[in-house]
């Protein structure tokens, strides 16, 4: 188990450094401060917490990423002169398909 996680550890650290520590040592530092604090972690439930929590955060914050670009790229398409189309949604078509077949049938 300790090897799955350095392993990782180390993917991470070389994925980081590509993207983001060329121009800022933030998340490297605060990637090396997390490992540390749990590199002594052996009880399979806590380690099963911690990458829980891990992945939960990554989608939080890959979600906040992708909500910030749609954003950026709405306000881009205006500045031009442009607006984006709506974007299909297959619950709110769901829901006017359903609605439209309840009404025909009473």
């Amino acid at each position: 188990m300790a090897a799955h996680t350095l392993s990782t550890y180390r993917n991470l650290l070389r994925e980081v450094n590509r993207q983001f520590a060329k121009k800022n040592t933030i998340f490297v530092n605060q990637l090396k401060s997390i490992y540390r604090e749990n590199q002594f972690v052996t009880d399979p439930e806590k380690l099963n917490a911690l990458n829980r929590n891990a992945d939960n955060e990554l989608r939080d914050r890959y979600s906040a990423i992708v909500l910030e670009q749609k954003k950026k790229i709405e306000m881009s398409a205006k500045r031009v002169g442009l607006q984006l189309p709506k974007q299909f949604e297959a619950d709110a078509a769901n829901d006017r398909v359903m609605d439209a077949f309840h009404k025909t049938t009473q």
